[in-house]
């Protein structure tokens, strides 16, 4: 009744009043360990500031939470440059703002997981690829239900060490709402663009071009959209197998062969020459390897030695061959192994030089074809009782001797770490793993524990494995994992706005690079100090299945080592 006899201006500012507060903005800033979900409560102290450490020629992400009580239209976010007392600045061009999508999963990973929406895939507010704006910004906060984003600050390798001050900016109809202080420390040590730690990741550019244009169109098209895949994946200090999968043309003539080099040159030169990257993030970075690509079938063993005898011969000539392996075998069961060794002698026997590389844990049966002994992560350290996966048996002492004499040892991760399509069980829980609902630290720790046991490097199956299976950003369920061999999304303008297509990065992806990064950080320690390095490293892992998890020890123990090489790097003896 009071109402009814008001002043009409008051009830208009009250009313208004009450729309203002119900429809004001909280916020927090998260770790990029935390996968926050739509529901996720606010913690009891939340962060008010950005507090972030990195080297030079290092990405470092940090997340801002926005929630709502009501429906809050056209927000919009940006990010000023960072500058030191000293006047020294990092640009705004080197941060790049994202909004988390949510994927909905109906079936966990692991049996006990939890389903529903998870945050994954990371849609730019302008794209480091085409530099164009796209369409998750401004947005619409939604009642009760967290928008998280991700910001990663890239620190050119010219940066002076130090602290530097900016904000992030909250809009509102283009408006300023707040703004969110962030701090950077520089340290003064910088991280090379080429990769310490091997890495080949599968590629394949027939199915991300039949995601992105709907059908084999061109082979120039596949060319294209090849190389802006592999080059996010340098950007994420991985390099590819497979690739556009073409391999070059070549014809048999008078017991000889002739190979044109020309389009398979231009495909992967850039890559290996340090030349795709010409300027800015990680400039001048390689690959760290390249994986010799067979037509199939050969009519004849010595035309397989042909072929092989011209890839060796071309690699050498372009001083490509440290980084060329042959994927001799995928997976062989015992029954396979006279044909492993059969293939693999043939190689050989053309060119000594050749590195097969073979997925399958040591077995001296193999040992005189494989070069690259690549085990599954289950295989290194098997769990008690657990299901075995391996079929051989095999120890570190055997890797060790390998290695000894000159070969290498890679691992690999696969739904082994969940279960492969059946619900994963105890001896599942405690892998690292690339899953959508895997753990932050899960995505990140493969890198820690390879320096652990002395790993050289990693292969993973795939990053497009979901393209090849409809629509990848709905059918990324493979093998009982959400996101096995999937790390991108197709970012078509029809789904991300703007002209052009793009790889839509995954949160998983950009964890898998801050284990690179921290991969590089243990190399530079251990040049000074071996043992040192391994200190922090045994805070964190333990065993391949046994690591730190909880993103905040986590991130203490790798700011402790950042810390310690700052100190390495500002001491007397390094000037």
């Amino acid at each position: 009744m009071w109402l009814n006899s008001m002043p009409r201006f008051l009830l208009a500012f009250l009313v208004t009043a009450s729309i203002s507060r119900g429809a004001a903005i909280t916020w927090w800033v998260a770790n990029p360990l935390e996968k926050v979900r739509p529901a996720d409560p606010a913690p009891a102290s939340p962060a008010k500031e950005a507090d972030i450490y990195a080297a030079r020629n290092e990405f470092e992400p940090f997340q801002i939470v926005l929630r709502a009580q009501d429906t809050i239209e056209n927000v919009d976010v940006d990010c000023s440059s960072l500058k030191s007392a000293r006047g020294d600045e990092i640009g705004k061009s080197n941060v790049t703002i994202y909004a988390e999508w949510y994927v909905n999963i109906a079936r966990p990973s692991l049996a006990g997981g939890e389903p529903g929406e998870w945050p994954d895939p990371l849609i730019p507010r302008i794209d480091r690829y085409a530099n164009e704006k796209r369409n998750a910004f401004p947005f619409s906060l939604n009642p009760a239900r967290n928008q998280p984003l991700w910001i990663e600050v890239f620190v050119p390798e010219t940066a002076p060490p130090g602290e530097y001050r900016g904000a992030v900016n909250v809009l509102r109809n283009g408006t300023s709402e707040f703004t969110i202080p962030v701090r950077l420390t520089v340290w003064a040590f910088t991280l090379p663009s080429t990769a310490t730690f091997k890495t080949s990741f599968g590629l394949n550019g027939t199915t991300a071009l039949k995601q992105h244009l709907g059908s084999y169109t061109s082979d120039d098209d596949l060319y294209a959209i090849t190389c802006v895949y592999a080059k996010a994946a340098l950007l994420h200090r991985i390099s590819i197998h497979g690739g556009s999968q073409t391999p070059p043309k070549f014809q048999y003539s008078g017991g000889q062969i002739h190979v044109d080099w020309a389009r398979y040159d231009a495909e992967v030169g850039p890559f290996l020459d340090g030349t795709i990257l010409p300027s800015g993030p990680l400039r001048g970075a390689r690959a760290t390897t390249i994986d010799l690509r067979t037509p199939g079938a050969f009519e004849s063993p010595e035309r397989r030695s042909l072929y092989l005898s011209a890839w060796m011969k071309h690699f050498q000539q372009k001083g490509w061959s440290d980084r060329l392996f042959l994927y001799l075998w995928d997976e062989p069961t015992l029954a396979d192994f006279p044909k492993v060794l059969s293939l693999g002698r043939g190689a050989l026997a053309t060119d000594p030089r050749i590195r097969d590389l073979v997925t399958v844990p040591y077995t001296s049966k193999l040992a005189d074809v494989v070069q690259i002994w690549t085990p599954l992560i289950n295989c290194l350290e098997r769990k008690a009782d657990g299901d075995d996966f391996c079929q051989v048996a095999a120890t570190m002492d055997d890797y060790a001797r390998e290695m000894r004499g000159g070969k290498s040892v890679w691992f690999y991760q696969s739904c082994a770490s969940h279960g492969c399509n059946v619900p994963g069980g105890d001896y599942f829980r405690g892998w690292p793993s690339y899953m959508i609902d895997a753990s932050g630290p899960a995505n990140r720790v493969m890198p820690w524990v390879a320096w652990k046991y002395g790993i050289q490097g990693e292969l993973y199956y795939s990053m497009n494995e979901a393209y090849g299976h409809g629509d990848a950003w709905v059918n990324f369920r493979l093998a009982g994992g959400n996101g096995d061999g999937t790390l991108f999304y197709p970012g078509t303008p029809s789904k991300i706005g703007g002209h052009t297509n793009i790889p839509i990065e995954s949160i998983r992806l950009k964890l898998i690079r801050e284990g690179m990064e921290d991969y590089e950080y243990l190399a530079l320690l251990g040049n000074s100090s071996k043992p040192a390095a391994s200190q922090f490293v045994d805070r964190i892992v333990a065993k391949t299945y046994s690591w730190e998890s909880r993103p905040e020890v986590f991130l203490r123990v790798r700011r402790e080592l950042g810390e310690a090489l700052n100190r390495l790097a500002e001491s007397p003896e390094s000037k």
